[in-house]
């Protein structure tokens, strides 16, 4: 099982919109693949339910919000494995033996990010307190109800909060969906930088504080931008577009080939819940959905060393 965290800084760049179709075009080739919903706007969530749907089946026990209680303390622990749910539609429409599975967010997963930052901030014990919760979510998804997945995609939320530090801790690969603008590729810099710092500090730690003599390294690698909601002309991004992608390829991080460009329904907050756009048959602009998909195939072919397959 492979984790991956789809993150950035920057909220509104089409980050839960590629978690939602990656995770749904890996399943409809037959990968069996879990979506960790760590966003309090909970929108991957909502991208597969209703909210009253939401509010009457998942909101008080079926959600990360429960798990991240267990942790704190404050109400009896479960595990992550009990939480997983299958959205109805969207598995209805995929080919084959995958499956898309979803562990719902909470609106008030703000609270427990502030929370677990705060029961790291006081006593004489911060070091090995806050080297535990940045590592729970590993540890979590150590539990055998999720052995069968192949992968993992985690939608974080545009923040480096403790929730976000332990998402970052439990992955194999980071994926940075980035639109083409100055706070985009401003943010991409910050974000490596301090992904390595977490990391860094997260290794050393583990001598002091970890529990078992050998404790797994942790070393995330990048699997690359992908730029969203591109404008084209002629079949090619417009030059404002393609000078902040190129300055993000100087960074020396990896950029997708392939970009994903504008389209208002696909970005909308209100498009059709339950059936991602690459699932959908009839759709007005098709070279988004085959933008999608080969998107998936460049994710798939980064991973491809590692072990994984299309």
């Amino acid at each position: 099982m492979y984790v991956v965290s789809v993150i950035n800084y920057k909220g509104g760049v089409g980050k839960t919109t590629m978690t939602a179709n990656l995770g749904a075009e890996l399943a409809n080739r037959g990968m069996k693949v879990l979506l960790i919903d760590l966003d309090p706007q909970a929108s991957l969530t909502f991208s597969f339910y209703e909210p009253d749907d939401w509010r009457d089946r998942l909101r008080d026990s079926r959600t990360v919000k429960r798990w991240y209680d267990g942790l704190r303390g404050d109400t009896p622990g479960v595990t992550l494995g009990e939480l997983v749910v299958s959205p109805g539609p969207a598995n209805a429409h995929l080919k084959g033996a995958g499956r898309l599975d979803l562990i719902a967010s909470h609106l008030q997963l703000v609270d427990i990010d502030l929370a677990l930052a705060r029961s790291v901030a006081d006593g004489d014990e911060y070091d090995a307190e806050l080297f535990r919760v940045r590592g729970s979510l590993a540890e979590g998804l150590h539990d055998e109800a999720l052995d069968p997945y192949d992968l993992v995609l985690i939608d974080c939320p545009p923040n480096f909060n403790v929730v976000t530090q332990s998402a970052i801790i439990a992955s194999d690969h980071l994926l940075i969906p980035a639109k083409a603008d100055y706070l985009s590729t401003l943010g991409i810099d910050y974000l490596h930088g301090n992904v390595r710092e977490l990391v860094d500090r997260y290794n050393a730690d583990s001598r002091r504080f970890a529990k078992i003599r050998r404790h797994h390294k942790v070393a995330p690698g990048i699997a690359g931008v992908v730029f969203t909601m591109i404008q084209l002309m002629a079949q090619r991004p417009i030059a404002a577009h393609q000078g902040y992608m190129d300055q993000v390829r100087a960074l020396g991080v990896p950029v997708f080939p392939t970009a994903l460009r504008e389209n208002v329904t696909l970005f909308a907050t209100n498009t059709p819940r339950g059936v991602p756009v690459v699932l959908r048959d009839r759709i007005t602009a098709p070279p988004v959905r085959e933008e999608l998909r080969q998107i998936t195939t460049e994710f798939l072919a980064h991973l491809q060393p590692a072990g994984a397959t299309a």
